[in-house]
């Protein structure tokens, strides 16, 4: 009798065992899932446009035109360019307004080396991507305005932490002082006028998106700009705006000042869309990731206004941002 009422409570507690490691189990997948966001869908992008460059018409190709603007940085005046992307029919259709993406490079990079092949001077793939995604109806034709955040060439230093004032100054001063009324006092976005009541009164038709240093540069617009911008594409970069590098060294308290920013602001978390991504063999996903998951925590963001995914296997390259700027496009400016 006694060893059979051991061996029914060895039983009890082997079972009691299993049913804890079966708990466990899924409380950890469900973990994972929450940690990382990403789906396969949203991953290994490469070539998904459904048309290639050499399957369009003429008709089909949008054109790139140079604006030129000027700034005051430290007391001097500076001549600047800014490349600009038209989608195919612009020219044609003088009675269209359109969307508009501000597409900002990283350390070093200058305006022209995101839609055009410094190499060779003809269209990049990321130019040809806008071209093929429009042609096939996956998104809305847009304008995309590529500038740079240094005032001349003169001021790039070795130390691309270095640009991180460049960054901020652009995105609090010339973006919507100069760069802007430029751009949609010239062509034909969503804002009637150049007035800062129009430029607000459009900003669900205006996205900011930005690659490395450029994307430093996306979430200080974010800070600091939402009556402006309500649609982000911070690609390979973090938010520096509690320290250098804050997503990894400062995660919570970058995360809290974001949150807070929303709630200083008179909008809402439904008033914004954050499409943030990076390559999964990229140096600064541990930055990105521990920011977000962060950012998770906080009471502005959400799995809905928040989407982070990863490239799974993009470096930190032009190839990985034209992988990613294929899902962003698609989850901002995609056609329902």
């Amino acid at each position: 009798m006694k060893r059979k009422l051991i061996g029914l409570a060895t039983g009890f507690v082997v079972m009691i065992g299993l049913v804890i490691l079966f708990l466990n189990q899924q409380s950890a997948s469900e973990e994972a899932a929450t940690a990382n966001p990403t789906t396969p869908s949203q991953q290994n992008i490469n070539g998904s446009a459904e048309r290639k460059q050499e399957e369009l018409n003429e008709g089909q190709v949008g054109m790139l035109e140079t604006i030129q603007y000027q700034t005051e940085y430290e007391n001097t005046v500076y001549d600047k360019m800014a490349q600009i992307y038209l989608p195919a029919g612009y020219k044609e259709n003088p009675n269209q307004q359109y969307d508009v993406l501000y597409l900002m490079h990283g350390h070093t990079m200058d305006y022209a080396d995101f839609l055009t092949d410094r190499g060779t001077g003809e269209a990049s793939a990321i130019k040809e991507l806008l071209d093929q995604l429009i042609a096939a109806g996956k998104i809305e034709p847009l304008i995309v305005v590529s500038p740079t955040y240094y005032p001349d060439r003169s001021v790039i230093e070795s130390s691309w932490s270095a640009d991180d004032p460049l960054n901020l100054r652009f995105a609090n001063e010339e973006l919507p002082n100069d760069l802007i009324p430029a751009v949609e006092g010239t062509y034909r976005t969503y804002a009637n006028s150049v007035s800062a009541v129009d430029l607000a009164a459009s900003r669900e038709q205006r996205a900011f998106a930005g690659f490395s240093m450029g994307a430093i540069t996306t979430w200080y617009v974010f800070e600091h700009q939402l009556n402006l911008f309500a649609k982000f594409l911070p690609m390979a970069g973090d938010s520096w705006t509690v320290q250098s590098s804050g997503g990894s060294s400062a995660p919570e308290e970058t995360a809290e000042k974001l949150a807070q920013s929303v709630r200083e602001s008179n909008f809402t978390p439904d008033d914004f869309q954050i499409y943030a991504s990076v390559g999964g063999a990229d140096g600064t996903k541990y930055s990105m990731d521990e920011m977000i998951y962060e950012m998770w925590d906080t009471d502005s963001f959400t799995n809905d206004n928040l989407v982070y995914t990863m490239d799974e296997d993009g470096g930190h390259d032009l190839e990985s941002v034209r992988n990613q700027l294929d899902g962003g496009l698609r989850e901002l400016f995609g056609v329902e």
